[in-house]
Order: C-alpha cells, then structure tokens, then sequence
C-alpha cells in the first residue's frame, strides 16, 4: 500500500452512516488542513492556502495547487456540505473561478462529498501524473 493509499485507508473503512456524519460535519478548514494538503504535499505539489483573509480582498480561491514536475496548477474553492446554498461559490468567488477557468487553469469547488468519492485523490493523481 503506498502512502496516499493508506492516508485515505481509514477513510474507507467507515460505515454509510459514519460517513454521512462526516460528510455533513466536517469544516471547510479540515477538509483542507487534514486531508487536501497532505495528499497535495505527498504527490509533491506545491500548495499555498491563505491562513486567515481577514485582510485579503474577497472571492480568491481556497487553495491552489502547482505541481513542479508537470506543471500542473489547480485551483479549488472549498464548501462544506449543507443546504444547497453552501455548496455554490459566492459570486466574488465565482468570478476567480471563471477567469482561471478561461486561463486554462483547472479551477472547481471541491465538498467533504469528494473527498469520500475519490474525487480529489483522482484529481490529484491527474495532476501529477500528467506527461509535462
């Protein structure tokens, strides 16, 4: 087993209703700091997050990851899982979205649902394994 699959291993071993639990709990902070970067770090991207943006203009993404031997950058907002308003991007939000995604730029909204999906591991793995 190599280490991305043994960071999500326990992941795997949860039952529907834990992972629903999780699912609908988790904060848009550990989704990042617990799960997002680690995996990130571990396929060697660089990662940069803002810490607190308290003082930053408003609506720039999450987290935005550039792997150093692919070139590959992406660009994720994080939501955390809730009514269906918590899952879209502020329009300030939306609009980096779109002016990365018109860049070229891989650039979406990443849920705890993805994470339990597979989703941002295949990601991820996308990105780092990508011919440069």
């Amino acid at each position: 087993m190599n280490l991305l699959d043994a960071m999500n291993a326990r992941l795997d071993r949860l039952d529907d209703d834990a992972r629903a639990k999780l699912i609908k709990t988790m904060k848009e902070a550990d989704l990042r700091d617990r799960h997002i970067v680690p995996m990130a770090r571990t396929l060697r991207y660089l990662v940069y997050f803002t810490w607190n943006s308290k003082h930053s203009p408003g609506g720039f993404p999450d987290v935005v990851m550039l792997h150093p031997v692919t070139g590959a950058l992406i660009v994720r907002e994080i939501k955390k899982a809730g009514n269906l308003k918590k899952y879209q991007p502020r329009p300030d939000q939306q609009a980096w979205l779109d002016g990365f995604t018109l860049a070229g730029v891989d650039a979406d909204v990443w849920t705890p649902a993805d994470l339990f999906s597979g989703r941002i591991r295949r990601e991820l793995l996308e990105g780092a394994d990508r011919t440069a």
